[in-house]
């Protein structure tokens, strides 16, 4: 019986030693991945101090999903770089939401105003044009907080929302304020809308943001233009923010010339990395709107029709965003958008934080009833 019991203590020594050793393994490994990924051997004492002190010491409620989150959006953060960010949650959603045209909202383009933000835009069939909003209508609160003074990122959460719950608007509407209450509902954002001029051979195609199918969508319009006989080409790329390069491209193929490079950039192992369209032999007279609100994939598309001279850009000058982000995701509801390189246009441009400058300014104000800019670029086209 003594050589059984002590056969079966020298076992759980053994059983008991492996454990230790696992431990003391896992503990190096995630003590070296810390000290690889931070450059201080203490890297791993530290942030679960932090929490620790916090979790003893604060005088607050605690939410440690947060502080996690928090803890991951400051790493991010850090970089200095305001395009490369921690998604998650809400954050995470309306990129997904962006890129993939669809979203709970009530249908509008918001742009910045002195009062609060303004209605640039309604689209067609949303719970905002059947309330009847229109373009220069100021949105003074939402659910009673005022929006001034608010970026316009933050009054956009505001205003989404999950389908079938409500928003309250205080519009102000040429000087008289009123509440409108909005049923929230799914909007499969149209990225591409289009008609011909009445009365000439001038096609307008607007591009709203280039997500999944933007292209697709405007080469579908292009050709329905150009079979009701479009020979020149008006596109508004203003409010644009954006989007997919590899949209932008396919766009560009409708009008630019045959294997023209949209885009190109070196990556951090310097290697050139370039988009080139497969074009057309046979491109239209065109010219381009922008303004300030027009940014990275909106501003190659531009770039390119003033380097490749297809037609001069009006309006003022973009938003200047000439950075190429890619998305790489941590789980199922978060990623970290990063940027990996700044682009160049077709003449080899860089366009971050300089914009394009356009070739004829025209300037414009939300709150204006007539659209100076679409009326220089149809002047333009006629030879006016």
């Amino acid at each position: 019986m003594k050589q059984i019991l002590q056969k079966l203590g020298n076992e759980w020594k053994d059983v008991l030693l492996w454990i230790v050793s696992a431990i003391c393994a896992a503990f190096l490994l995630v003590g070296g991945l810390f000290y690889y990924y931070t450059g201080d051997p203490f890297g791993v004492v530290k942030y679960f101090r932090t929490f620790a002190v916090i979790e003893s010491h604060y005088a607050g409620a605690i939410e440690k999903q947060e502080l996690f989150n928090g803890s991951l959006e400051g790493i991010v953060g850090k970089l200095g770089d305001k395009h490369s960010i921690y998604l998650d949650g809400e954050n995470f959603q309306s990129f997904s939401d962006q890129t993939t045209g669809s979203y709970a909202g009530i249908g509008v383009y918001l742009g910045k105003g002195e009062d609060g933000a303004l209605v640039a835009g309604v689209m067609d069939d949303s719970p905002a044009s059947e309330a009847g909003l229109v373009r220069g209508d100021v949105i003074v609160a939402i659910d009673g907080t005022a929006t001034k003074g608010r970026e316009l990122e933050d009054i956009s959460k505001s205003v989404r929302g999950p389908a079938g719950s409500s928003v309250t608007l205080t519009i102000s509407h040429d000087g008289t304020e009123k509440d409108v209450v909005l049923e929230r509902r799914q909007i499969h954002m149209k990225t591409v809308a289009g008609q011909m001029l009445e009365g000439t051979d001038i096609g307008y195609i607007r591009v709203a943001i280039f997500s999944e199918n933007t292209g697709e969508e405007f080469t579908k319009q292009f050709d329905e233009l150009q079979s009701q006989g479009m020979k020149q080409l008006i596109l508004d790329l203003r409010d644009n923010p954006g989007g997919l390069v590899d949209q932008a491209v396919i766009v560009a193929s409708n009008f630019v010339p045959t294997g023209s490079t949209i885009v190109s950039y070196t990556n951090r192992d310097g290697k050139e990395e370039a988009f080139s369209a497969k074009g057309t032999d046979n491109p239209i007279p065109m010219v381009v709107l922008i303004n300030e609100n027009s940014a990275s994939a909106s501003e190659i598309v531009a770039g390119d029709v003033q380097d490749l001279g297809l037609g001069p850009i009006v309006g003022v000058k973009s938003y200047g965003k000439g950075t190429v982000q890619g998305v790489y995701a941590v789980d199922a509801g978060s990623a970290i958008k990063l940027t990996v390189a700044k682009y160049r246009t077709t003449k080899g441009r860089e366009i971050d934080g300089q914009g394009i400058i356009p070739d004829v300014e025209v300037p414009l104000k939300a709150s204006d009833l007539t659209d100076y800019q679409l009326e220089k670029a149809i002047a333009i086209l006629k030879g006016e």
